[in-house]
C-alpha cells in the first residue's frame, strides 16, 4: 500500500465521522460551520487556480475574485434571514442568480479601462477571470445553497454527500483494484473505464441509501432519486475531468499539496463544485427537501 493510499484512507476515516458529527450535532445557525468551511475552500481554490493561470502567463485578479465570491456566498447564506424582515418578492434562488449576473459584470467592467499596452492581453485575461469567478465563486455558492437554503437542512446535505463522495470513493476503489481499460480520456489517461462505472454505482447506491434514510425528503418514487443519482454521477465524473484538463493545460500534477493524499483543494472538491448546480436544479424542480 502506497503512502498516498494510506494518507487518503486516513483522511477518509477522520473526515467522514467529523462531517457526520458536525451535521448532526453542530448544525446551529443553518450549518454556519459548514458554510465557513466552504468559504475556506473557495479561498484556497481561488489561490490554486490563480497559480495555474500564472503558470500559463495569464494574469488574474485573485483578490477581487475572492471578495466577490465571499460576497456572493455570504449573500446566499444571509438572504433567507434578511428577507424575513424586508419581505422582498425574490426567492433565494432568484436573488442568487441576480447577484451572479451583477458580480459577473463587475468582474468584466475593469477591462474597459485597460491601458493601450495591455490591449493584446485582454481576451485571455477576461476569459480567465470570468471562468475563475464562475468556477470558484458561483459554483461554490451553490454548495452554500445546498447547506443552508433548502426547507430542510440535514437531508439535502447528507444526500449531496452520498451522491458525490459515494461516486468519488467507489470510483477510486474500483479504479485502483479492477481498473484495466485506461487512456479513456486524454486529459486524465490514468482514469479507467472500470473506475467510471464504479463511480456511477457509487452515486446510485448513495441514492438508494438517501431514499430510505430521509423519508421526509419527498423523494416519492425510488426511481426519481435514482434519476437524481444518475444525473449527479455524470457531472461528478465530468467535474473531475474538467479539473484534470485545467491541470494538464497548466502542466501540473496536482493543484497544490495542501490536502494529504489528494493534492490540492481543487483536486478534492472539483466534483462537488461542478455537480452542485445539478443537485440544486433537480431538487427544486422535483420538489425535494420541502420545509417541514
Amino acid at each position: 500500500m502506497t503512502q498516498n493510499t494510506l494518507q487518503r484512507l486516513l483522511l477518509f476515516s477522520l473526515g467522514v465521522p467529523l462531517f457526520i458529527l458536525v451535521v448532526l450535532f453542530a448544525s446551529f445557525a443553518r450549518d454556519i460551520l459548514l458554510v465557513a468551511f466552504i468559504l475556506v475552500v473557495q479561498y484556497f481554490a481561488i489561490r490554486e487556480m490563480t497559480s495555474m493561470f500564472l503558470d500559463r502567463g495569464i494574469r488574474v485578479k485573485g483578490k477581487t475574485t475572492a471578495v466577490l465570491s465571499f460576497l456572493l456566498s455570504g449573500s446566499v447564506y444571509l438572504y433567507p434571514w434578511i428577507n424575513q424582515y424586508l419581505g422582498l418578492s425574490f426567492s433565494t434562488i432568484e436573488f442568487f442568480f441576480l447577484l451572479c449576473m451583477l458580480f459577473s459584470l463587475i468582474t468584466l467592467a475593469p477591462f474597459a479601462f485597460s491601458s493601450a499596452a495591455r490591449i493584446g492581453e485582454i481576451l485571455p485575461e477576461v476569459s480567465a477571470n470570468l471562468f475563475m469567478f464562475f468556477y470558484c465563486g458561483i459554483l461554490g455558492s451553490f454548495i452554500i445553497y445546498i447547506i443552508s437554503c433548502f426547507g430542510q437542512l440535514k437531508a439535502p446535505v447528507f444526500t449531496f454527500a452520498l451522491l458525490t463522495f459515494g461516486n468519488d470513493s467507489l470510483a477510486w476503489l474500483v479504479g485502483n483494484t479492477l481498473g484495466k481499460r485506461r487512456n479513456i480520456t486524454a486529459v486524465s489517461p490514468n482514469k479507467s473505464l472500470e473506475g467510471f462505472v464504479g463511480g456511477v454505482l457509487g452515486s446510485l447506491i448513495g441514492s438508494v441509501l438517501a431514499f430510505f434514510l430521509f423519508p421526509e425528503a419527498n423523494f416519492g418514487s425510488i426511481w426519481r432519486v435514482l434519476l437524481l443519482g444518475l444525473s449527479m454521477s455524470i457531472f461528478v465524473i465530468v467535474g473531475d475531468l474538467v479539473e484534470s484538463a485545467l491541470k494538464r493545460s497548466a502542466g501540473v500534477k496536482d493543484s497544490s499539496t495542501i490536502v494529504p493524499g489528494r493534492g490540492g483543494v481543487l483536486d478534492s472538491f472539483d466534483s462537488l463544485l461542478f455537480s452542485s448546480p445539478i443537485f440544486v436544479f433537480a431538487s427544486l424542480v422535483a420538489g425535494f427537501f420541502p420545509a417541514p
